[in-house]
Formats: structure tokens, C-alpha cells, sequence
């Protein structure tokens, strides 16, 4: 059964955090006293231990993994390493996504690469990639050994970019839809989907040979009439990126009409997407790094 995680408010987000930070200052209290001679005497329980450990990893169980990435990163690296240890491993995956990358190093640093290759089994081939430059090398050839000719294809695509181009953030989950078609098809056609992809808002419309023609957002194919083709409702006027472009330099970012050509005369294929959360991890990525340049 698959379990679904939501992320806590602020405030009850720094509940979780001081219980995790007291359930570990009283592991560490247990400890210590069971180090004592006079061990048997002091300890009330002698499961007492365990019984911590128990409700430790219950409370980490209970939070998204943004959340017990928030957590770990408020924590000294011996409790760190504690709490990640207690983490469920089918969610190890989800969390490396979530965390700084120092805090990331620290947690590779401490897993074996059976370990590593098992975190890696659940994540797409854009979340491989993103973890790609951390990982020992064999586990990143492993783990590609796992993943269908198409999913390794678009991984070789991601990890052959620089981290500071667009390409490294790409995000190949995007829905595709032919600009013939009427919007009752559209909304059939993604009734067979299970779920949708994250952060989806808009439907790409592409030609035969998947070459971008303009975009559909959800909102506006849940009020046009049914019987509307996608040509008469997409928006034709597209923000698009060039893979090779650095991130967020005016020279990579267009706003293209349908119809027009990109780059040289030559036509913009849909190759993939930058999402929200992309985004957002850049920024606060360089404003990490600027604050600890401000700190030397």
C-alpha cells in the first residue's frame, strides 16, 4: 500500500523537530548510563533503549521527507547520522532530493553502495541525475543497469550538461498532446494516467514530429467546451530554455510564437521541462553559497 506524506506546517514542523531532538538527547542519557558499573541499578527499564529508538524512528516515519530533511539538517552530524539511521530505506531516495548538499555528503558518506543502489531504485531518471555528481561512480552505472533504454537515454542526456546549464535541470515527466485533437480526447487521454506527473499546470502540444507548438494549461482545458480543438485553446507563445544556455541568463530565455524558429532557423523540440521546484532549489542553493561567502 502506497503511503501518502504531507508536509507539516512551520510551526508543527518545529514540534516534530524539538520531540526528534529530545528523543535523541534522552537516547543519549540512556546511553550513558549504561555505560555506568552501577548500570543495573540506575536504569528504571532495561528496554528503555530500545523502546526510545522505537518511538524515534515511529516519529520519522510520520514525516515527508522534505520534512525529515528539514530535520536532519537542524541536527549536529552525530544525531544526524542517528535519525538518518532510523529513517525508513525505502525513503532514502526521497530525502537525498530534499537536503543541502553538504548535509547530502555527510549521509552518502556513512551508506554502503548496496545501500546507495537500493535508495536509487524509486527515483526517476532526472532524480538519478540530480544525485548523479554525489554518488560513487560505480553506483551511478548500477544503478542505470536498472532503468528501461528510454529512461537511460534521457540520464546520459541530463549528465552530459554542466551543473550551471538549463539541461542538468531538466525534468523529462511531461504530458504531449497533438494540436488536432478536441479536448474531450485530451481529458480522456489523461484519465488512463494513474497520477499525473508533480507541478503538472500546463499540457504540451507538440507535432508528429515532437516538435513544440504552443501549450495547454489544465485551468483553461477544464472551461473550454469540450468539442474545442487544442489548436483553438493552446497558447501559442511559449517560455522555452535552450538546454546548453546557463541557468537564468537573459540569452537562454525566449518567448517564442508557434510557428517560429529557434536558434539558427532551427525548430524547438519538447525535450523536457523546468519545474517550480527546480527552480527554487537553484536559488536557494546560490543563496546558501552566497552566505557563506559573506561569512569567510
Amino acid at each position: 500500500m502506497t503511503v501518502a506524506y504531507k508536509q507539516q506546517s512551520a510551526d508543527r514542523l518545529q514540534e516534530s523537530l524539538g520531540l526528534v531532538q529530545r528523543l535523541i538527547e534522552r537516547q543519549r542519557q540512556l546511553e550513558h548510563l549504561a555505560t555506568r558499573p552501577d548500570a543495573v541499578e540506575t536504569a528504571a527499564d532495561p528496554l528503555a533503549l530500545q523502546h526510545n529508538l522505537q518511538e524515534l524512528g515511529h516519529k520519522l516515519s510520520q514525516l515527508h521527507p522534505a520534512d525529515i530533511a528539514h530535520v536532519l539538517e537542524a541536527l549536529p552530524l552525530e544525531d544526524r547520522l542517528l535519525a538518518w539511521d532510523l529513517t525508513d530505506p525505502s525513503r532514502d531516495g526521497s530525502v537525498l532530493l530534499e537536503v543541502s548538499d553538504a548535509v547530502r555528503e555527510s549521509l552518502i558518506e556513512v551508506m554502503e553502495p548496496d545501500e546507495l543502489v537500493a535508495a536509487l531504485d524509486e527515483l526517476d531518471a532526472d532524480e538519478l541525475a540530480e544525485l548523479a555528481p554525489d554518488l560513487p561512480r560505480q553506483v551511478v552505472y548500477e544503478a542505470m543497469g536498472r532503468l528501461d533504454e528510454e529512461e537511460r537515454g534521457q540520464l546520459q542526456s541530463v549528465l552530459s550538461y554542466d551543473d550551471d546549464r538549463v539541461g542538468a535541470l531538466m525534468d523529462f515527466e511531461l504530458v504531449k498532446i497533438r494540436a488536432d485533437v478536441s479536448c474531450e480526447v485530451v481529458l480522456r487521454y489523461l484519465r488512463r494516467f494513474d497520477e499525473l506527473p508533480g507541478q503538472t499546470d500546463k499540457i504540451f502540444v507538440t507535432d508528429e514530429a515532437g516538435l513544440l507548438k504552443g501549450v495547454l494549461s489544465v485551468r483553461k482545458l477544464l472551461v473550454s467546451d469540450p468539442d474545442t480543438l487544442v489548436a483553438e485553446a493552446m497558447a501559442t507563445e511559449v517560455v522555452s530554455f535552450h538546454p546548453t544556455s546557463r541557468r537564468w541568463t537573459r540569452p537562454g530565455l525566449r518567448t517564442l510564437r508557434s510557428g517560429q524558429r529557434a536558434g539558427g532557423g532551427r525548430a524547438r523540440r519538447a525535450a523536457g521541462r523546468l519545474t517550480v521546484d527546480a527552480m527554487v532549489d537553484v536559488i536557494r542553493e546560490e543563496s546558501d553559497s552566497e552566505m557563506l561567502n559573506l561569512a569567510v
